[in-house]
């Protein structure tokens, strides 16, 4: 592993800390070695509810583990041991005043570790990606690494979207994978993405669809909250009329809305609430799958609340994602949309004949149904015109 040249002079006492630390700026931030000035504002970070929430920084957090916190850093890099720990500044700030911390953590083979995170001051900027390109170019331009590694806890989607910005690829989410401050607490989820050294930094690898509002006909379409689970109703639809797993209810809504989330995060699907444009209340959803579709396609489906269904919502909105999802001015651009229903689900089907959709093959013996007996697919397809 190399420690670079700064640690090199460090071991041999001629460039100790912070002279060891090498600058870096594009312009737009500065990262520069910590300061003992900077413990009162390190200690705001970690006070903060976001940082709590999605770091281990110790609890409670004060002035004496902010020190500790800073003679760690010195410790390291005088060691030159692979750890590398910088202060986020403004490049345009004369005083240089401390906005949050990035890390590097180099292991065996090329391979190392980025940590980060930013005062509330420095948050939605643009400034933690900004240092994040610095110091991995610094990584494989100065220090010989092949492949740098984020991990975070599930969920923690302001920490993805800057690694996500960076051109990092998204792996998986491991169970159990990141030890919480309290040893006896419930590991947190990990999930993992990594650059390398040969990949675009200053572009995603994927896209991440965010649901664009639509409206028409009394019905709009946005994003869902959390707060849509008071509108979740029992349904008494046969289950095998929907994928495995899809269907919502008070019980499995946190989770459910959490995997629409990392799919959307991850640029394979979009998932649009379905709500009444005058009261704003959830009715049903409607989504386009793209995740192991062809470039350019996308699958189309919908489900409805019980009492939404009869005046017309599920074409209303499918509509307006169809119009959306072909435009190539302010939509996705597709060349073509797929749909599947069972067989004997006729109210979809007849949505989907209302929409333009082509039945073009029935698959049989596709699904079990309640009671044992299987149903067939019906596929369905709809080009561009």
């Amino acid at each position: 592993m190399r420690g670079g040249d700064g640690a090199a002079y460090a071991k041999i006492g001629c460039m100790p800390f912070p002279d060891c630390v090498p600058e870096l700026t594009d312009g737009v931030v500065r990262l520069r070695a910590h300061r003992r000035e900077d413990a009162e504002r390190i200690v705001e970070q970690c006070q903060d509810v976001d940082t709590l929430r999605w770091t281990t920084v110790p609890r409670p957090y004060g002035p004496a583990e902010a020190e500790w916190f800073l003679k760690h850093i010195e410790d390291g890099w005088n060691a030159g041991e692979g750890y590398e720990y910088w202060a986020i500044t403004d490049a345009a700030d004369p005083q240089q005043r401390f906005l949050g911390t990035i890390d590097l953590r180099a292991g065996k083979s090329g391979m190392a570790e980025v940590g980060f995170g930013l005062h509330p001051d420095g948050r939605g900027r643009g400034s933690m990606a900004a240092a994040l390109r610095l110091v991995a170019a610094r990584f494989f331009n100065d220090l010989g690494g092949q492949r740098l590694y984020w991990w975070a806890s599930r969920g923690n989607f302001a920490s993805w979207r800057v690694a996500w910005a960076c051109g990092f690829t998204f792996h998986a989410t491991l169970p159990a994978r990141l030890q919480p401050p309290d040893p006896s607490a419930q590991a947190d989820h990990g999930a993992v993405a990594s650059v390398g050294r040969d990949d675009d930094l200053t572009r995603p690898a994927a896209p991440w669809h965010e649901p664009v509002t639509l409206e028409a006909d009394g019905i709009r379409l946005r994003a869902w909250r959390p707060d849509d689970v008071e509108a979740i109703e029992l349904d008494d639809t046969p289950e095998h009329f929907e994928p495995p797993g899809a269907r919502q209810t008070p019980e499995n809504y946190a989770e459910w809305l959490l995997r629409r989330q990392e799919r959307m995060s991850q640029g394979t699907s979009t998932w649009w609430c379905i709500t009444d444009a005058a009261t704003d209340r959830a009715l049903g959803l409607v989504t386009l799958i793209e995740g192991g579709q062809e470039p350019g396609t996308a699958e189309l489906g919908y489900a409805l609340f019980p009492s939404a269904r009869g005046r017309g919502a599920t074409t209303i909105a499918s509509r307006l994602v169809v119009d959306y999802a072909f435009a190539e001015t302010g939509g996705r651009g597709l060349r073509k949309l797929s749909a599947l229903t069972v067989g004997d689900n006729d109210k979809s089907a007849a949505v989907l004949t209302r929409l333009g959709f082509t039945e073009w093959g029935r698959e049989p013996a596709f699904c079990e149904r309640e009671d044992g007996t299987l149903d067939d697919a019906r596929h369905w397809v709809l080009l561009r015109p």
